[in-house]
């Protein structure tokens, strides 16, 4: 199945962080999210994007 959308507990397990991370950061760092039904989604595809984003050189 493809998965475009992971839930809040997919995308931090995906990132390797908390749930409580998620939350705070993509308020915080402006980590795209979505709702849908009142749930919150992210897209693994921006998930990637902003990971890219934080590379510390």
């Amino acid at each position: 199945m493809d998965r475009r959308f992971a839930g809040i507990t997919a995308a931090a397990e995906y990132l390797d962080v908390s749930e409580r991370w998620m939350y705070r950061e993509s308020r915080r760092h402006g980590i795209p999210r979505y709702y849908f039904g009142g749930r919150l989604k992210f897209k693994i595809e921006d998930l990637d994007r902003w990971a890219r984003q934080q590379r510390v050189v």
